[in-house]
C-alpha cells in the first residue's frame, strides 16, 4: 500500500499561527520576521505548525489551545454579553474583551485567507 503523505490544512495553519501570536512573546521568538512583523511567521518543516508552538513544553502548548478554544465561547455579541454579565472583577473583564478581540481577529485571517466569509450579523454588532 502506498504511503499518502498527509495535507496539510490551512484553517490549522491560520489557527495556529493566531494562538501562537496571541500566546507568545514574539520579542523573545528566534525567527526574525516574526519579532519585526509582531506576529508568528516561521513554520516548522516537519509538521507545518508555527516555530514558536514547536519551541513549546507540552503543558504550555495545551494551555495556549484551551485559551484558543474558550474564545468560542464569544463568538456573538449576545454570549460576550452573558460572559460580562458573570464577570466579577475588572480584570475578568478585560480577559473577557480581550478574547473577543482574539475570536474576531482569527475569523479576519480566516477571510484574508480566502478560507471564510467575512463575518456580519450576528457575529459582529451592526
Amino acid at each position: 500500500m502506498p504511503y499518502n503523505k498527509p495535507q496539510k490544512s490551512p484553517s490549522n495553519d491560520v489557527m495556529f499561527r493566531v494562538a501562537a501570536t496571541v500566546w507568545s512573546n514574539h520579542l523573545v521568538c528566534r525567527v526574525r520576521r516574526c519579532r519585526r512583523e509582531c506576529r508568528c511567521l516561521g513554520r516548522m518543516n516537519r509538521f507545518g505548525m508555527p516555530l514558536c508552538a514547536g519551541n513549546m513544553k507540552i503543558a504550555d502548548l495545551t494551555d495556549m489551545l484551551d485559551f484558543f478554544g474558550d474564545t468560542a465561547k464569544l463568538a456573538t455579541p449576545d454570549l460576550l454579553a452573558a460572559e460580562l454579565a458573570m464577570a466579577t472583577t475588572d480584570e475578568e473583564r478585560e480577559m473577557i474583551a480581550f478574547r473577543r478581540r482574539v475570536f474576531l481577529y482569527y475569523h479576519q485571517e480566516l477571510a484574508k485567507a480566502g478560507l471564510e466569509e467575512p463575518l456580519g450579523a450576528p457575529f459582529v454588532e451592526g
